[in-house]
């Protein structure tokens, strides 16, 4: 039987840990670990199935075979340094860490030859199964892949990227739910400002968000035309379209996004 360790239980940790945990066909025994044993505690008593990690040199004892580092920036180099004092032989290390790419991880742990690195990229819709995951790696065999791929479908699709493009993915999946509550955040507000009710205005616009998209997706009309056969000529669309067109809102989309794919590159 696979034994698999989270280490970090914060929010995208424990969302993950939780999603993968909900779904009985993955046939492994998970165990969690964080630094902070409350929030350790409680996420693993919010759980079935799920285990402790007392201390990192379980991980020798018990033989897990897959350690996740679901750790801040800030902690990374500190759990590299006590990891480094285990054999990690035969490990294979997955790692959603921002802006770590395999070839740190490969310097972070020189004396293990041959390690198997897996590095994910998820968003916060983890915690609904609704997530976009990222994966590349590094030495690791199809069916561990398989296995892979598959503990992170139980929360939402994956899809193989490659490394190159991780900071792009990170902006437009990782990053992309606080800019899409920015834009539910601005249609809501304006709606209850205006004389709906709050759960009214909520059940309407996500309506009309989720209809749209799946529209867009399904189609095949190319976006820009399915924009102007809306704006018709001496229409409300219209109006508020040249409103976002004088506003250059296309173009500040494409600025957010440009910040955030820059800091989602390692720093050299």
């Amino acid at each position: 039987m696979r034994k698999v360790l989270f280490i970090g239980l914060g929010h995208m940790g424990s969302s993950l840990f939780k999603g993968i945990l909900k779904n009985k066909k993955i046939e492994a025994v998970f165990y969690g670990y964080d630094t902070f044993k409350e929030l350790q505690d409680k996420v693993i008593n919010s759980v079935d199935r799920a285990k402790t990690l007392n201390n990192l040199e379980e991980i020798i004892s018990i033989d897990i075979n897959y350690i996740i580092f679901a750790v801040r920036p800030i902690d990374f180099d500190e759990l590299c340094d006590n990891l480094n004092k285990l054999d990690l032989t035969n490990k294979t290390i997955i790692s959603m860490v921002n802006a770590i790419e395999i070839e740190d991880l490969k310097s972070k742990f020189k004396q293990h030859q041959n390690l198997k690195i897996i590095r994910i990229m998820p968003n916060m819709n983890a915690s609904i199964q609704k997530s976009v995951t990222a994966i590349a790696h590094s030495n690791v065999a199809k069916e561990e892949l398989d296995f892979v791929i598959k503990m992170f479908e139980s929360c939402g699709i994956v899809e193989l990227i490659e490394e190159k493009n991780f900071a792009t993915f990170t902006a437009i999946s990782g990053c992309l739910p606080a800019y899409v509550f920015t834009f539910f955040k601005a249609i809501t507000d304006y709606g209850i400002q205006n004389g709906i009710e709050k759960e009214k205005v909520f059940r309407i616009v996500e309506q009309s968000i989720i209809g749209s998209i799946e529209n867009a997706s399904n189609s095949g009309i190319e976006l820009k035309d399915m924009i102007a056969s809306i704006c018709v000529p001496n229409g409300s669309t219209i109006q508020g379209q040249k409103v976002l067109e004088d506003n250059d809102f296309e173009q500040i989309i494409k600025k957010c996004l440009e910040q955030a794919d820059k800091y989602s590159k390692p720093i050299k």
